[in-house]
């Protein structure tokens, strides 16, 4: 009698345990679909402008996006839905092409997901089949909320960052399209709309990148992008980010009805 009970219990107990790790498994593959911010690394903050976002979606498809450096004089932040992924146990095994025609190959060792959080190593990164060690811990925090429709508008204000040069206050416009105009004042307080901008800007919950020219007006060449993290209460939006020497550059700005009346220069 106290045999079969042992072995009845033993059987039981596989099961469950059988049944636990099938369903960390599934665990593991829901809890990952979504878009995914990187906000740490090797548990230090990065530079805002170092940030990159990943979307794992539900038909095994990835979009990676992050700040390219294209050459000496030009970088832009830039989405590729060219990738592929598969997750087995704490695993993700990731391939595909990045936007210069460039093979990826990557594994993702899972450490801890929930909700909120994914945090994992790089056991595995090659391109174009040459391995390239990874020794990093990633922390990326999940996207949660969709702040599009509180941030498309019209914006006045002006930097707010300790011992800042840049007392004036600007104008920055952002359409539905993901397109914006910025809006500046010359020497003479008269208010231009920068004509050589080609801005595009792009959202992943309080992470917004936004691409631009160089002041070209004023002598400079080439494209560039910048990151901040932002937060909206009401009509009152403010942007932090992280800069070189752990300067933390800050604007504050208002919404408005309507861009200034400018100068078509």
């Amino acid at each position: 009698m106290h045999m079969k009970y042992f072995i009845s219990l033993t059987i039981l107990v596989v099961i469950l345990l059988s049944g636990c790790k099938k369903s960390e498994t599934t665990n593991y593959n829901a809890l990952l679909i979504g878009t995914w911010v990187n906000q740490r690394v090797n548990d230090q903050p990065i530079l805002t402008d170092a940030s990159f976002v990943v979307d794992f979606k539900s038909d095994q498809t990835e979009m990676y996006a992050i700040g390219f450096q294209i050459d000496e004089n030009n970088s832009q932040w830039m989405e590729n839905n060219a990738y592929t992924y598969t997750v087995a146990g704490d695993m993700i095994t990731i391939a595909g092409t990045d936007l210069s025609g460039k093979t990826y190959y990557m594994e993702f060792k899972i450490l801890a997901l929930d909700e909120t959080t994914l945090k994992y190593t790089v056991p595995e990164f090659s391109i174009d089949g040459v391995s390239y060690p990874d020794t990093n811990t990633y922390l990326c925090y999940k996207v949660t909320e969709d702040l599009s429709g509180q941030f498309t508008g019209v914006w006045y204000g002006h930097c707010t960052t300790q011992g800042t040069t840049d007392s004036l206050y600007h104008y920055w416009e952002y359409f539905t399209d993901r397109t914006y105009n910025y809006y500046y004042q010359d020497e003479s307080g008269n208010w231009i709309k920068k004509s050589d901008n080609e801005g595009r800007y792009f959202l992943y919950g309080n992470l917004m990148a936004s691409n631009y020219s160089n002041d070209l007006i004023s002598g400079g060449t080439g494209k560039a992008y910048e990151c901040w993290d932002f937060g909206i209460d009401g009509n009152h939006m403010i942007w932090t980010g992280l800069r070189q020497n752990n300067v933390v550059a800050s604007y504050e700005m208002e919404k408005v009805d309507a861009p200034p009346v400018w100068n078509r220069k």
